[in-house]
């Protein structure tokens, strides 16, 4: 018996989560936290579907929270199995988690505070889960490198494929033992592109009896009228000229990087000098510390220019804020800047401030250069919503409001088409998973008719019994 039950990033794009189970027991794929959408609290909040408990593994393709921001829930409803992923995941994950459980406590303090003001109940509030037990889950992590087998006693074993997209991001290949014998399930995780700065495409992997295949951008292509860098800088300049800042909510793991690496190269070429910019997130600078010790995990052609001698994420000009006083302080900032902070869909963070205090002037620029999941604070502000709700107050939209999509670290319909032709032969059935329900169903239908294959897009918590 071979069973898949999709329990997250079904028809939308966070929370991944997906049960492989057979007569033997079950391994998880991936355990994220869902993002965006008022419903979100108490989502992340359910039960999930399964025992924890009994679970053998989990297999954890890549560090970004809506694969991996649930671990520590998971862990307190009894999972105490091993977690497989890459070195770099894990060095992530160190990050990642622990700032994500601070979250939860300081999203509980800030209820508490509420219900207080409010002469009401608020003894029952409760974070989702804390610093502590984030570090706790920490434990379970398994280091495997990419390329090489892993056996999971009692079920099967596991490869990691590089994925590009972010540093340590992997394709997971997992050979399951089944009573009618070995099945191969391939799981995309999240699929890199073509020409990133940092990190390379995504490598080919081997045919599979059952693929999972993300689809985030499965519906439409990345209108670039050039290259990405050049969009970077008209979009700079034309904010320096106006005196105003460039204000850039980007995801602390892998986006801030590359945006970094883009304008490295514009400062390095004259065509920035003495731009000032800040990298506001304590997370983004620990993440790009963690990036810069993994040189090995780069494209060739950041790999190239470190051992010319320049550093991608270094130039003069950059400044990397770690203390709330030094983040203050970007506020009352006069003249020209760009500061990039976290997190990467408003719904957090730093960034929340920087909107507050900049997107009213004129002057200035929201850049959004990565996804926004329906319902978060960057789609409401990128679909042109005005005025807008933060920290609870109605704030008037005065700057101008861009978004390059070039700079996803998402594969777009194309370069998902090409990574499917490069597999090593059709798979009997391929689920698509990972995209919002129009960017799925398209995606789908587009598999199809171009190679006739059997095709599902599962809804929310559906199982299939495969064997």
């Amino acid at each position: 018996m071979l069973k898949i039950a999709f329990n997250g990033a079904a028809r939308e794009v966070t929370g991944t989560c997906h049960l492989v189970e057979t007569d033997q027991g079950s391994v998880l794929l991936d355990c994220g936290l869902i993002q965006g959408g008022k419903e979100r609290h108490e989502r992340n909040r359910e039960r999930f579907p399964f025992d924890p408990a009994r679970l053998k593994a989990v297999v954890l393709s890549h560090a970004h929270i809506d694969h991996s921001g649930r671990l520590a829930v998971l862990r307190k409803g009894g999972f105490r199995g091993p977690i497989f992923t890459t070195e770099a995941s894990a060095e992530l994950c160190k990050i990642l988690l622990t700032d994500s459980g601070h979250i939860q406590e300081e999203d509980a303090r800030w209820k508490i505070k509420r219900l207080k003001k409010a002469g009401k109940d608020w003894k029952w509030v409760e974070p989702l889960y804390t610093q502590k037990d984030a570090k706790e889950v920490l434990k379970q992590l398994k280091r495997v490198a990419f390329n090489k087998e892993k056996e999971i006693p009692g079920f099967g074993s596991v490869r990691f494929i590089p994925a590009g997209h972010i540093l340590g991001a992997a394709i997971v290949e997992l050979n399951v033992r089944t009573a009618e014998g070995e099945r191969k399930i391939v799981f995309s995780g999240d699929l890199g592109v073509d020409g990133g700065r940092l990190m390379g495409q995504p490598q080919p992997a081997p045919k599979a009896d059952y693929l999972i295949m993300e689809s985030t951008y499965g519906n439409r292509s990345r209108k670039e009228s050039g290259d990405r860098t050049e969009e970077l800088f008209q979009v700079v300049s034309r904010t320096i000229s106006r005196g105003g800042k460039v204000i850039i909510p980007a995801f602390a793991v892998g986006r801030s990087q590359e945006i970094i690496a883009r304008l490295n190269d514009l400062v390095e070429a004259g065509r920035l000098p003495d731009l000032p910019v800040f990298l506001d997130s304590p997370m983004a600078v620990r993440a790009t510390e963690v990036f810069e010790d993994h040189p090995e995990a780069w494209s060739e052609e950041a790999q190239a220019l470190d051992e010319a001698g320049d550093a991608p994420l270094e130039f003069p000009g950059l400044r990397l804020t770690r203390d709330v006083e030094e983040s203050k302080e970007l506020n009352r900032l006069d003249g020209p800047a760009v500061i990039i902070s976290a997190s990467g869909m408003c719904t957090a963070g730093r960034i929340k401030h920087h909107l507050k205090y900049n997107i009213g002037d004129p002057a200035n620029t929201i850049l959004f250069v990565g996804y926004q999941a329906g319902g978060s604070l960057g789609r409401i502000i990128q679909s042109g919503v005005n005025p807008v709700r933060i920290f609870g107050e109605m704030l008037t939209v005065g700057a101008e409001i861009v978004s390059i999509e070039g700079f996803s670290a998402h594969a777009d319909r194309e370069e998902l088409l090409q990574w499917f032709e490069n597999l090593e032969g059709q798979p009997r059935k391929t689920f698509v998973v990972h995209g919002e329900e129009e960017a799925s169903l398209a995606f789908a239908e587009t598999l199809r008719e171009k190679y006739a294959v059997d095709v599902e897009v599962p809804e929310p918590r559906q199982e299939f019994v495969l064997d």
